[in-house]
């Protein structure tokens, strides 16, 4: 086997895959930026605001 036809079929074997699965990572970071995103608006929003009980926020 020629060497570039190594070359090219060692870039389809890794490629192919790393491509099909691209979508997944991309939406799981976004996911999970989102999650981390939100959690810190919400703990922002829980400290400015004044409970009624003394421990009612840090449960």
């Amino acid at each position: 086997m020629p060497d570039t036809a190594v070359v090219a079929l060692a870039a389809v074997l890794v490629g192919g895959p790393a491509v099909m699965l691209t979508p997944f990572w991309l939406a799981r970071r976004s996911s999970e930026s989102h999650a981390n995103t939100t959690a810190a608006a919400i703990r922002a929003r829980q400290r400015q605001e004044r409970a009624e009980r003394p421990k009612e926020l840090t449960r």
